[in-house]
């Protein structure tokens, strides 16, 4: 049958089990060959018992001697009455403009199966279309409930809201004040020791008159004049970093 109909065995299964109830009928399948399978009637233990003389042989189907079971019989169908999908159907049939779904019995099962997921917050009636598209595009006229629910549980949204990237930080503006250039090569932290080693180098007159220099010529606090003073002393070997 699934070869002919294209159908899933799941789905196959389903239906049989449907027509078995619709009947009153039972399904026992031969353990020994999944594929062979034959419809009894169900017993019925509360109804008026009928003489066995009164009933009519029923038809059972051949089965080569290989193909039987001995045992206990196999147990009834799976399908009650009190199932919660019972009232859904296994398949859905694939339609171009798919129609909403709030007027079928797929809209509880899409708002169930994409809980938790990231489907969440993506409208209902748009999956419902996207899975139609998406079988219609492999020529599919029906598809079975379980890729529905899968195809919900899959789905991601579209549009993403990504936080932006923060922007380069600018580099920082090239230095181009003398006095400062003139400081780097002698630490700040370092300032007192290199003012004690240069007064002693070059005497305290010496000093003061570079110190006063840096100011008159680029009209600078004496603090900045002294830092200047002292990175000309260790770029010139006269005192150390």
């Amino acid at each position: 049958m699934q070869t002919i109909t294209g159908i899933s065995d799941r789905t196959i299964r389903s239906a049989l089990d449907e027509l078995a109830q619709l009947f009153g009928l039972t399904i026992e399948r031969r353990h020994h060959d999944r594929h062979l399978f034959t419809f009894s009637k169900v017993y019925d233990a509360n109804a008026n018992a009928v003489p066995d003389e009164d009933l009519a042989p029923a038809e059972t189907a051949e089965i080569s001697h290989e193909k039987r079971v001995t045992g206990s019989p196999p147990p009834p169908s799976l399908y009650t009455g009190t199932k919660s999908n019972n009232d859904t159907t296994s398949t859905i049939q694939i339609l171009d403009g798919a129609g909403s779904v709030y007027h079928t019995p797929f809209a509880a099962i899409i708002e169930d199966a994409k809980k938790g997921t990231e489907a969440a917050g993506m409208d209902t009636q748009f999956l419902w279309k996207g899975f139609h598209m998406l079988n219609a595009r492999h020529d599919r006229a029906i598809a079975p409930l379980s890729w529905l629910v899968a195809f919900v549980r899959k789905a991601k949204p579209t549009f993403q809201h990504r936080p932006k990237a923060p922007a380069p930080a600018a580099p920082p503006a090239a230095c181009t004040d003398p006095v400062q250039l003139m400081a780097r090569p002698a630490p700040f932290a370092n300032r007192a020791y290199h003012e004690s080693d240069l007064r002693r180098a070059i005497g305290t007159d010496a000093y003061e008159q570079r110190v006063a220099a840096i100011q008159s010529t680029y009209d600078t606090p004496r603090f900045a004049a002294q830092l200047a003073v002292h990175g000309q002393a260790v770029r010139a070997g006269t005192i150390d970093r």
